[in-house]
């Protein structure tokens, strides 16, 4: 038998969700309240309508009939096919159930192309949702106030393993979530994690913010007992920050837990009891600092016994103390000539009122008379003393960038003026062979009688022994120097 007319008796269908359920919002500060689903509806939908012969007569009986979903009115892709079916007309009505997939009504039109014992009827009938199912189409907004304060607009409740909202994007957002003046997104969880993120080959999460003041943060982070943040990496570093214009600033890499890079300060870390900045390795650095323009490691104290601005319990390594560098210590000249680097200095003094650096301050000044046995050492270069005042360092007058002083500017110190002079290790010193035998390495320097010159130590005879003049050995020569010379050379500083 031909069928010629098909007239629908329901146009709408109904799509039912796996996992449908209601919850509440989640207000500030409140937790939200779930009401748990029944079983899931099984993924189908309902469809109904009414075959007629010819003549406009309603058909009765059993008849084969084929469901099939298209993505195009005409032509396309079949999304989905219920095979043949035995459905059975009564008056010419009917009503099947179709097993569709739900994955397969992800928000594209769709058609249903239907065939009668053998006879595909013409057109194809378009999928239209129920008037409220417009809302979960794409592009759709869910807007408007919740019923109750502590409702929610959108909510969804899966059961322990499955997922209540799932959001898939191909070069756009998973979700966009916004709000006026509270969060933009809440994660609450009793027992595991608020909120997890993963990722294959980008960031797990990207926090920005657009504020405009100091306490506008990216990321903001409490905790009662745990961590304020804890980070892993199994190849690179666990937390690293950059702050201002770090171009042209050294880039550790590597396994390190806490990498801090700053136009300023790299890490600042500051306790009102324990330690500041805690560091530990079990087999390399515990702390390491670095610094292209100002200081590395920086450890102040507000204890009234200065105990301890900084404190390890293992052997400390230092450029100046077990490398090639020198012990050197902050000086003030007090004397009446400017002193530059190279010169021999004797103490001349001390300040015991405080100065930038929390003296008090021993006083320097240039040598000029032979064999002294007040040597302080040798000036390695002018000291800017404002480059270490504390007041800098904090608050509104903290320096930064092109601001930071040079600790070391070239040129002489006049009187008043500060020096690093060294007390102990290599230095250059302006040394004189005038009028004498040169020097050798290893021969023993004193102060000559030339303003700040060091000259081959003077030497006494003790029962047949020529040495030296006890107090008045300050260092001994690395360098030699020919006979009637006067230049820099290295020394050894070592003060008796």
């Amino acid at each position: 038998m031909k069928m010629s007319k098909l007239t629908m008796i329901i146009g709408g269908i109904i799509l039912l969700l796996l996992g449908a359920g209601i919850a509440r919002a989640i207000p500030t500060g409140d937790t939200p309240a779930v009401l748990s689903a029944a079983a899931p509806v099984v993924s189908g939908i309902s469809y109904q309508g009414q075959l007629t012969n010819p003549g406009g007569g309603p058909l009765n009986g059993t008849f084969a009939m084929r469901f099939i979903l298209y993505d195009a009115p005409a032509g396309g892709s079949a999304v989905w096919d219920s095979g043949t079916l035995d459905i059975v007309l009564d008056n010419g009505l009917f009503n099947v159930q179709l097993g569709v997939e739900q994955a397969d009504f992800d928000g594209r039109a769709l058609w249903l192309s239907i065939t009668v014992d053998g006879e595909t009827l013409s057109p194809r009938q378009e999928l239209l949702p129920a008037p409220y199912a417009l809302s979960l189409r794409p592009g759709a907004d869910i807007v408007g106030d919740a019923i109750n304060a502590s409702d929610a607009v959108l909510a969804g409740y899966a059961p322990a393993t499955g997922t209540a909202l799932f959001a898939d994007a191909n070069g756009g957002a998973g979700i966009f979530s916004e709000s006026e003046s509270s969060y933009g997104i809440w994660g609450s969880s009793a027992n595991s994690w608020g909120g997890y993120f993963t990722s294959q080959n980008g960031h797990g999460i990207r926090v920005n913010t657009n504020g405009s003041d100091i306490y506008d943060h990216g990321a903001y982070i409490t905790s009662n007992w745990g961590y304020g943040a804890y980070a892993q990496s199994e190849h690179n570093q666990a937390l690293r920050g950059e702050a201002g214009n770090v171009s042209g600033l050294a880039q550790p890499l590597g396994t390190v837990g806490v990498v801090g890079i700053g136009q300023s300060r790299g890490v600042y870390g500051s306790s009102g009891n324990g330690p500041g900045v805690y560091g530990s390795s079990d087999g390399n650095y515990g702390v390491w600092g670095q610094s292209d323009t100002y200081r590395g490691v920086t450890g102040r104290t507000d204890r009234s016994d200065n105990d301890y601005g900084l404190y390890t319990p293992d052997n400390l390594f230092a450029l100046n103390i077990t490398a090639a560098g020198s012990i050197m210590q902050v000086m003030q000249n007090n004397g009446v000539e400017s002193l530059s680097a190279g010169d021999v200095v004797v103490f001349s003094g001390i300040d015991r009122t405080k100065t930038a650096i929390d003296g008090p301050m021993v006083q320097v000044s240039k040598t000029d008379i032979a064999n002294s046995t007040a040597v302080a050492g040798v000036v390695f270069s002018r000291f800017n003393i404002d480059a270490v005042d504390p007041e800098l360092e904090n608050g509104d007058n903290f320096l930064s960038g092109a601001d930071v002083m040079d600790a070391t500017p070239a040129g002489s110190a006049a009187t008043g003026e500060y020096v690093l002079v060294v007390v102990h290790g290599p230095a250059q010193v302006k040394t004189s062979a005038l009028g004498g035998a040169g020097i050798q390495p290893g021969e023993l320097l004193s102060t000559s009688a030339e303003a700040g010159i060091a000259a081959k130590a003077e030497m006494a005879e003790i029962e047949g022994t020529a040495v030296p003049v006890p107090g008045r050995v300050f260092a001994k020569a690395l360098e030699p120097l020919v006979n009637g010379e006067q230049d820099l050379i290295y020394v050894y500083v070592t003060l008796q």
